[in-house]
């Protein structure tokens, strides 16, 4: 198996079943990650989930009615799918798997929870000393819960004996106040002596009780050593397991003011921070998509200082800007519709143009379109006598005094007015002139030709 993370996605309901799957796999030697083993005091949960996330490279949720209902853990199975990460579902209770995963072979711990364990390893394409580790802790942790179950249950029985002695040894005493009371109203009867070293039969008898409570006591406080936790479990870790399946803030609130010396005090802090931040961003994002002005780009900068999109705001305060430019010189080229506001537009240097296309069809509609010879050229340059210079290039690269022009660039006419002719053909032979080029004019060129060592081109201007 690869090193590669495994990120364990989850909800706080089905917490027993992942914390010990967890601690097997960690065991086991396999390279989990998970929220409440991996994320330390004060950190911050929101970035240190993003950060594991984005370093694993095994993604394993935990589905259950609760964990499907979860939008943070929906929010990173999304996330996990569209970083193409492995994602390997695993069903511990019987529930409505989400469409995404629907067609994802998942692992159910449902039924044999051993077969699940096998089908997880192969799922997980553990080497097979991890393998043989997990299957063993799998085995481990289900005899120590057989024996954890038997032993509360012989607990449940020593501690009902103990009852029941309690209430022989009450019986009992009240039992010698009434002989007492009522020897001192019954006439005198004559006494009669034990032998020296014996006790009489009614002493053993009234001590048996005692002896059989002390002995009660002993064995019970044997067996208290071992599960005192469980006769008499932590309240403090009570409270807090309950404030995890509650999952609110008010709840982690509540338990910080019953517990304020808790265990578990600064964890419930963080939970804490973690939902209120979880909340600051739903809000952020929510008025983030709303934000689609300059000034609304702005305010949100300021409200939102260290927000979700902070390193966004200026790209988009710039491609909004370019956007509103971008239909000034539009609009401007539209008005005056001819060749040179169409060339005004596509030559405008502003990044970002949307209408380059729409601006070379509406100058061809609106123009003149001819062919001339333009200089000399070795098929590669211009080598001589070069009739134009260069203003544009539609698809960017470099252009020098002698380039050969391509279609979609953009030239001026540098020496005096020249004719046109309607074909390649006419260019040639200097023949039959539909229209004039005129210097400093600009022009569209539409394809270039090499004739020998003429360069003849086609152009609309």
């Amino acid at each position: 198996m690869s090193k590669e993370s495994i990120f364990i996605s989850y909800s706080r309901d089905n917490t027993e079943f992942v914390m010990n799957l967890a601690k097997n796999l960690r065991k086991s030697g396999a390279n989990i990650w998970l929220d409440q083993l991996d994320i330390k005091a004060g950190e911050n949960w929101d970035n240190a989930i993003q950060k594991a996330l984005q370093e694993s490279g095994i993604f394993l949720i935990v589905l259950s009615k609760d964990s499907v209902a979860s939008n943070n853990v929906m929010d990173e199975v999304g996330y996990a799918l569209g970083a193409e990460k492995k994602v390997i579902p695993v069903l511990v209770e019987q529930c409505k798997i989400p469409f995404r995963l629907e067609r994802r072979q998942f692992v159910d711990f449902t039924g044999d929870h051993q077969k699940g364990i096998d089908n997880l390893i192969e799922a997980l394409d553990l080497d097979s000393d991890v393998a043989e580790k997990l299957s063993d802790a799998s085995n481990r942790s289900s005899l120590t819960a057989e024996r954890d179950l038997e032993e509360i249950k012989q607990m449940r029985e020593a501690d009902k004996e103990k009852k029941h002695l309690e209430e022989k040894a009450t019986a009992a005493k009240h039992t010698t106040k009434d002989t007492t009371e009522k020897a001192q109203t019954d006439p005198i009867k004559p006494t009669v002596t034990a032998k020296a070293g014996t006790e009489s039969a009614s002493a053993k008898k009234s001590k048996l009780p005692i002896y059989i409570g002390v002995a009660a006591i002993v064995i019970l406080g044997v067996l208290g050593i071992t599960f005192w936790d469980k006769i008499f479990p932590n309240q403090d870790a009570i409270a807090w397991e309950n404030a995890n399946i509650g999952n609110n803030i008010e709840i982690y609130e509540k338990y910080m003011v019953d517990h304020p010396e808790g265990e578990f005090l600064q964890a419930a802090k963080d939970s804490i921070t973690f939902k209120n931040q979880k909340l600051l961003d739903r809000i952020d994002e929510s008025e983030w998509q709303e934000a689609n002005t300059v000034e609304k780009l702005i305010e949100h900068r300021t409200k939102y200082p260290n927000g979700l999109h902070v390193d966004l705001i200026e790209d988009k305060i710039k491609q909004i800007e370019n956007e509103v430019e971008d239909t000034r010189i539009w609009n401007t080229a539209t008005t005056t519709n001819s060749v040179d506001s169409y060339i005004a537009y596509l030559t405008n240097p502003m990044e970002g143009k949307s209408k380059v296309n729409e601006a070379i069809a509406a100058l061809k509609n609106v123009g003149k379109t001819g062919w001339l010879y333009s200089g000399r050229t070795d098929g590669t340059i211009v080598t001589s006598d070069a009739m134009f210079k260069y203003e544009w290039r539609k698809n960017g690269g470099e252009i020098t005094s002698n380039t050969k022009p391509v279609e979609g660039d953009i030239v001026i006419m540098t020496q005096v007015s020249r004719s046109t002719r309607s074909t390649l053909a006419n260019a040639i032979s200097k023949s039959g002139a539909t229209s004039t080029w005129r210097k400093n004019k600009k022009a569209y060129v539409l394809t270039s030709t090499k004739e020998g060592t003429a360069l003849f081109l086609q152009v609309v201007y």
